[in-house]
Formats: structure tokens, C-alpha cells, sequence
């Protein structure tokens, strides 16, 4: 309750301390926050450093999903973390260098590919997110500013002091009156598990991939979807017999159900309902994460059960009717052996009684 009412009441001194500030997004353990101040590049950066930060630097896909977020409503021109610096042009900025003094980037967006050898800085609009090159000196709408810290988003004004806020959003994050609230971007949903994380989703049987526009061959889909030529496709899961009875399949999962008379047992299995007639009730959606769709679940039936002790009791009869034919075969044997010596004994003793 405390911290709810400090943060309303930072809210409220926010007003007074001289900033136009929008609502900033998370993304990556860094905190982007849109300024609405008429500045040039060198104010601008100043204010940002001010504040433990500097202006925002693009540098992957999801810093410029971010950006349009950040700009979505917003008017004017807003200043980017780009400043000419007639260094090396075959590296994808054109010679300019980040506010933070070195070239890394795996995104870029120029709206002109021509090199203008001439000191400049970067802007973007929410008309316009190309990467607009201009005179430094300008004094346009905004600018946006980036923080470091992980473990909030943005920082709040209280007392003349900027503080850190005490939330984390993996994609955005909203600032509402006293509270917070975490968005996803654009094909991600947010987790069941935790609030603050998002998921891939795809609502259709079919959904374009989430690649890389720097590199189209690395892409990602949902859970139980499967990559096909840029496109996500649903894993048809009741194709791999994972229900014992009936199946309904759904993008990125399915749901199992029993016939009449049985009852789920988990997720997948039916059992006989021994209480009471009727159909089960399904279970909410099941996602296979750690197992192959190809890969046959193993259940075994109380049908199946019983037929497997039969066969056990069946085999170890034949058994016993095997030994006890084997051991009279041998008790005969064994008499012959006997007679066959009585004979021969007899034989001899009237052969030595002729002698006589």
C-alpha cells in the first residue's frame, strides 16, 4: 500500500518538475522513455545524461518495435542517439556513431541511403520512423531517452529527484495513476505464469515467422507450430495419437476428451468412470514443449491389463505341461534302461547254466 501511494504521489509531482514525459517501455533490461520538449541534439543529451541515461539507440528489431510504441500518438519530431562522426561508411551507419561512442548495430533504417559528409544528427517520427538525417542545431518536438538499470521503467520525478520506478516489463510498459501495467508486442501475448513475461502466439493455423530483417533466415515460431518457408504451421497433435479417445486440435495445442462411460485422467489418458455414466469434461489446453509430436504416448488400458495376465497365466501352464511331458519321457527311459539290464542279466545266467 505504501509503495501504491508513493507512486501516486510521484505521479502528481511529476507535473511540477518541468518535463512533457510519455509512458516508457522495457524491453531487454533497458527502460525507453519519450521526452515531449522542444530540444537540439546536444540539449537533448545532456537532459538525458542527467538522468543516468543518454538518447535512445536503435540497434536490433525489437528496440524499433519499441520506438513505434513509443511514438504511437505522439506529433513531431523526436531525436534518435545518432551523431555524424566521419568515421568508417561501410558499416551500416553511414560514418555516424552512437551517443554512446562506438558503431555496433544490427538494425538499420535510413530513409535515404545517400552519405552527406557534413555534421549531422538522426530523428524519427510517428509518421515517419525512418531514420531522418538533419542539422544538430534544430530544435524540434522531443527526444528520446535510454536507461540502463533492469529493474524499472522509467524513472519518476519526486521532490526534484528522479527515482526509479520498482516495475520490470519484458515489452512495454504502461504507467498508469498509482499502478502499472505490462503490454506485449505485436504476435506475443502475455504469460499465465508471470505478468511481466510475454509469449509467442499465433490465434490461426497459419502465421507469418518472426524473422530477423537483417537476416531472414533466422526465425522463430510459438510453441506447436512448426517453421515452413517463413511461416509458422500448427503441429496437428491429434495426427500423433497423444488422446486415448477424442481430440480436438487448436493452434499451437489441443485438447483431449473421453467417449461416454470414461472419465480424463490428466491430460490425455481415459479411464472407465466406475461412479456414473456420462462424457468427461475436457481439460484446458495442452502445449507438448519437451517431446517430439512424432513420439506415441504409452497407455495401457484395464482391458489391455487383463489380457496381458492371461497371456502371463496361459504361457506359464504350457510351461508346466512341458516339464511334466519332459519328465515322463525321461521316467521311461529310465525304465527301459532298467528292463534292458534285467535281461541281459537273465540271458547270462542261462548261458552259464548250459555250461554246467
Amino acid at each position: 500500500m505504501r509503495d501504491i501511494t508513493v507512486m501516486a504521489l510521484a505521479l502528481v509531482v511529476l507535473r511540477v518538475c518541468g518535463e512533457n514525459i510519455k509512458d516508457g517501455f522495457c524491453v531487454d533490461g533497458k527502460c525507453f522513455v519519450v521526452h515531449q520538449d522542444s530540444a537540439s541534439f546536444d540539449a537533448a543529451q545532456l537532459v538525458c545524461q542527467e538522468k543516468g541515461g543518454h538518447l535512445m539507440t536503435v540497434r536490433s528489431e525489437e528496440a524499433a518495435d519499441v520506438l513505434g510504441g513509443l511514438l504511437s500518438g505522439a506529433s513531431g519530431d523526436f531525436w534518435l542517439g545518432l551523431k555524424y562522426q566521419c568515421s568508417d561508411s561501410n558499416d551500416g551507419l553511414k560514418g555516424y556513431r552512437w551517443v554512446t561512442g562506438d558503431n555496433t548495430t544490427h538494425y538499420v533504417n535510413w530513409k535515404s541511403d545517400l552519405t552527406v559528409c557534413s555534421p549531422q544528427c538522426v530523428s524519427v517520427s510517428q509518421k515517419v520512423l525512418k531514420w531522418t538525417e538533419r542539422a544538430c542545431n534544430d530544435r524540434i518536438e522531443g527526444y528520446l531517452c535510454e536507461y540502463d538499470n533492469p529493474g524499472y521503467c522509467p524513472h519518476i520525478c519526486v521532490e526534484g529527484a528522479w527515482l526509479q520506478a520498482p516495475w520490470s516489463c519484458e515489452h512495454y510498459c504502461n504507467n498508469t495513476e498509482g499502478s502499472y501495467h505490462c503490454v506485449c508486442f505485436q504476435g506475443y501475448i502475455q504469460s499465465v505464469e508471470d505478468m511481466h513475461k510475454c509469449n509467442m502466439h499465433c490465434a490461426e493455423s497459419k502465421c507469418p515467422a518472426n524473422c530477423d530483417r537483417n537476416n531472414n533466415a533466422q526465425c522463430n515460431c510459438p510453441d506447436g507450430f512448426l517453421l515452413e518457408e517463413q511461416f509458422c504451421v500448427d503441429i496437428d497433435e491429434c495426427d500423433s495419437g497423444y488422446c486415448d479417445h477424442a481430440c480436438d486440435n487448436s493452434p499451437g495445442g489441443f485438447q483431449c476428451s473421453c467417449d461416454e462411460g470414461f472419465v480424463l485422467l490428466g491430460k490425455l489418458q481415459c479411464r472407465e468412470n466406475f461412479e456414473g455414466s456420462g462424457s468427461s469434461t475436457p481439460f484446458d489446453s495442452f502445449i507438448p514443449t519437451s517431446r517430439s509430436p512424432t513420439d506415441r504416448p504409452v497407455s495401457i488400458s484395464a482391458g489391455s491389463l487383463l489380457g496381458i495376465m492371461l497371456c502371463i497365466v496361459l504361457c506359464i501352464l504350457l510351461l508346466v505341461c512341458l516339464a511334466r511331458c519332459i519328465m515322463r519321457r525321461l521316467s521311461k527311459m529310465h525304465r527301459y534302461d532298467v528292463d534292458k539290464g534285467h535281461h541281459e542279466i537273465f540271458d547270462f545266467q542261462q548261458f552259464e547254466c548250459q555250461d554246467c
